[in-house]
């Protein structure tokens, strides 16, 4: 239920965006898939096939795995910037993953566990 809650207050968040940008007034002019070509689609396929890779993952391995791909992800995200940008990674990067590595250990270490009330 929490997934359905966000995503309606996030489609009325951008549906509100559309209507005072820029963009908005050009969607509504020309129409929302103006100035697409086949090649848009292929990062928008890519992040949908994605999103949905994610909820199988989460749903049938488990929040525990789910944490390791995460930093897995993000390990190999900062070596492929750096093998294919030439640039090493930012100082935000090597920051954040640390912390990121370091809090998917300790909730998997120390999970969340909804305490009963006694009657």
């Amino acid at each position: 239920m929490m997934t359905i809650e966000m995503s309606i207050i996030g489609s009325l968040c951008l549906i509100a965006s559309a209507f005072k940008s820029p963009d908005g007034e050009a969607m509504r002019r020309h129409g929302f898939f103006y100035g697409w070509t086949p090649l848009t689609m292929i990062p928008v396929t890519i992040n949908a096939v994605g999103g949905i890779l994610v909820g199988l993952v989460t749903s049938y391995a488990g929040g525990v795995r789910k944490g390791f791909v995460i930093v897995s992800a993000l390990l190999v995200t900062a070596l492929l910037q750096f093998i294919f940008d030439g640039k090493p990674p930012s100082v935000h990067c090597l920051v954040a993953l640390p912390l990121v590595m370091t809090s998917i250990s300790i909730y998997q270490k120390y999970p969340y566990h909804i305490k009963k009330k006694a009657s």
